[in-house]
């Protein structure tokens, strides 16, 4: 795949059935494209998806459920599903009662990526000492797009100004925050 496909790929819009459609595609342009192993959650992962994950993104979460489980989501470094469904009140003595979050995974120091009905669609990143919320995502199609886009950048070596220059000469393209959030995290 030559250059000019990789940064279309990463500059491309996401839509809201990107993981159930172009997500899977996607991943298929890596070049050493790995699934998870099979793995199991517990049942109250549901409880807590009806709980705290606003309903219009219930299938999503599900979806992303079964993929995990079936062994079919693919492994990318920058988000991991270790802490998928984590019971922040029931885990940690000084978390905030009052909060209800739904972590979809962490990031590689162990960040939980969680979503709340207090915040809609959006995803933010939870701090595992402080438990306080930074970065944010504009719903789970973008966190998974981020992970995914952000792969391909690295391993082709492509750079922020590449990605940002040809973003920018797009009519049809990527919502800023999220493509910047992908060429600003190459050299993490």
């Amino acid at each position: 795949m030559n250059k000019s496909e990789l940064l279309e790929i990463i500059t491309n819009p996401v839509d809201k059935d990107y993981l159930t459609k172009t997500f899977l595609k996607e991943w298929e342009k890596l070049k050493n494209p790995e699934l998870n192993d099979k793995e199991s959650v517990p049942n109250s992962i549901f409880e807590q998806l009806d709980k705290n994950v606003v309903s219009e993104w219930h299938d999503w979460v599900k979806c992303y459920i079964k993929m995990y489980t079936e062994g079919k989501l693919p492994s990318l470094w920058p988000m991991r599903q270790y802490g998928m469904g984590f019971e922040f009140k029931e885990n940690l003595d000084d978390f905030d009662a009052n909060t209800e979050y739904f972590s979809l995974g962490t990031d590689p120091i162990g960040d939980w990526f969680v979503m709340t009905k207090d915040e809609g669609a959006k995803i933010s990143l939870s701090d595992h000492h402080t438990y306080g919320l930074y970065d944010h995502w504009l719903n789970p199609n973008h966190l998974i797009a981020w992970a995914l886009r952000l792969e391909l950048a690295v391993e082709n070596n492509l750079t922020e100004a590449e990605i940002m220059q040809y973003w920018k000469g797009r009519a049809n393209r990527l919502e800023k925050v999220t493509v910047e959030r992908i060429a600003n995290s190459i050299d993490e």
